[in-house]
């Protein structure tokens, strides 16, 4: 994980720049993350996928899962929260060049590209769908990535709700 890390890191130094400077919470700390920023948040939840052994493809998804996050940063007028809606689906469109160049490299196959967005993609709907559901909805293989993934990504946070 350490070196898939270092690599995103040299070649994408902006995303990664934007993804520190990514508050979760301003004035008013978001409850569903106090632990700061987009890239804390990553960084917690690539090491809890790669403590656990996830499959490579969980850990690089747990790495791309939020880079949407900048992007679709807005205050919730209502209550104030950062919130980014959106953000799953616009991860995913932003990590497709990111996979190709993987790809490309030699540190994914081409045919795991669709596998990874999907995952990226769907990350959110755990928070949202019953498990049932999400496991009529997916494939075995693919629904035990996502619960891998989400499990990653609730642990990745401090949260007081």
């Amino acid at each position: 994980m350490g070196e898939i890390i270092a690599w995103f890191s040299k070649h994408y130094p902006e995303l990664k720049r934007s993804m520190q400077k990514c508050e979760h919470g301003e004035e008013q700390i978001n409850p569903y993350h106090i632990e700061g920023d987009c890239w804390s948040h990553t960084m917690i939840t690539c090491k809890i996928a790669e403590l656990k052994s996830f499959s490579k493809t969980v850990c690089i998804a747990a790495l791309l899962h939020d880079i949407g996050k900048p992007k679709s940063r807005k205050v919730n007028s209502k209550n104030g929260y950062v919130q980014f809606f959106g953000h799953e689906e616009l991860s995913s469109i932003e990590a497709k060049p990111i996979l190709e160049k993987m790809a490309q490299e030699g540190l994914i196959k081409t045919k795991e590209i669709d596998y990874i967005l999907d995952l990226i993609r769907y990350h959110g709907l755990a928070y949202k769908l019953d498990p049932k559901e999400l496991q009529n909805r997916f494939d075995n293989n693919f629904y035990n990535d996502l619960m891998d993934l989400s499990l990653c990504d609730n642990l990745g946070r401090f949260h007081t709700k």
